[in-house]
């Protein structure tokens, strides 16, 4: 999954880094998290599960993961043989990456807010906010890469690389995937604290279940992403880690998707039954009314009927009598 054999090329040596592995058994984890979080979506979809803040959150990370682990997983259905291939999918898994630490990080945000307020009202009007940082900061920054040499085509390695030289600043790999992630889970850590503090001075007041799924995601991020940036940030120094810890870091981090998808999986699981059991109570009031109409449309029939043979009687006996009297 990482080849950090050193290469000689005209630009120097560097370590090629293949961010896009070509063999399915080295991506299992982007693919569980793949189809964990591409269920949440569909299912959040179809069911309407993204008007309250709460779920619409859920929804945007959960997207995010689809779109990073889409990209990842595109390389075994059409393999990249040119620099542009390499950074149009670069431009989905960057984006991916950020827009999906992100997330995590406002969870934490959103953690402190509903206990700072006792109230998701709050929520609802930072939300423009949080779509503005977690969506279009992260687009703008996923299209720029197209722009620099972040991702290249390998001829040796025959996949999209991103190309470390041990004597140099790596700058678009700081720049549009370390930085973004350390910040991001720093913000978790400070904004976690806070909400805990606030959670402890609430001593013993009921709080509302969603507000635990605040706490869990931004866990899940700095517990996902954490041990992989120190590492790729000490690489930077010079240390040269064993391949078996490098990829093990590196299937935690894939496996995000699927850890915030099975957290939330039981909300969608619930809203899921509310959701059928509005429709069979919709269902079983439609067929009550159908009958109620149609059996006052019977009453009304057998009176019309009882009605006409009365008048028919009347009629008949009148004629009866007029007879008698002629």
């Amino acid at each position: 999954m990482l080849d950090t054999s050193l290469n000689l090329q005209d630009e120097g040596p560097y370590r090629e880094i293949v961010y896009y592995p070509l063999k399915l058994e080295s991506q299992i984890t982007v693919l569980l998290s793949a189809i964990a979080t591409t269920i949440i979506v569909l299912l959040s979809l179809i069911f309407k599960l993204y008007k309250q803040p709460t779920s619409l959150m859920v929804l945007a990370i959960n997207i995010a993961h689809v779109l990073f682990s889409s990209s990842k997983l595109s390389v075994l259905i059409y393999q990249p043989l040119s620099d542009t291939h390499c950074k149009i999918i670069g431009i989905f898994s960057t984006f991916g990456v950020e827009s999906a630490a992100i997330w995590g990080a406002l969870f934490a945000h959103a953690f402190y807010i509903i206990l700072k307020y006792h109230s998701e009202i709050y929520l609802s009007r930072t939300m423009k906010y949080y779509l503005l940082v977690a969506v279009l900061i992260p687009a703008l920054i996923g299209g720029s890469t197209y722009l620099t040499k972040n991702l290249v085509y390998s001829e040796i390695q025959g996949a999209c690389v991103h190309r470390v030289y041990p004597d140099r600043f790596d700058l678009t790999g700081n720049l549009f995937f370390r930085f973004p992630v350390i910040v991001a889970c720093l913000a978790s850590v400070v904004w976690y604290k806070m909400a805990i503090t606030k959670l402890s001075a609430l001593k013993g007041k009921q709080t509302s279940s969603e507000v635990y799924i605040f706490m869990i995601y931004p866990g899940i991020m700095v517990f996902c992403w954490g041990p992989h940036v120190v590492l790729q940030t000490a690489i930077q120094f010079g240390l040269s880690p064993s391949g078996t810890l490098t990829d093990a870091f590196i299937n935690l981090t894939y496996l995000q998707g699927f850890f915030d998808a099975l957290v939330y999986g039981k909300r969608v699981g619930a809203e899921i039954k509310k959701s059928v059991k509005k429709c069979f109570e919709k269902e079983l009031l439609k067929e009550e009314n159908i009958s109620i109409v149609s059996q006052t449309l019977l009453d009304n029939n057998f009176r019309a009927s009882s009605a006409i043979t009365y008048s028919s009687y009347l009629i008949t006996e009148q004629a009866s009598d007029l007879n008698k009297t002629l």
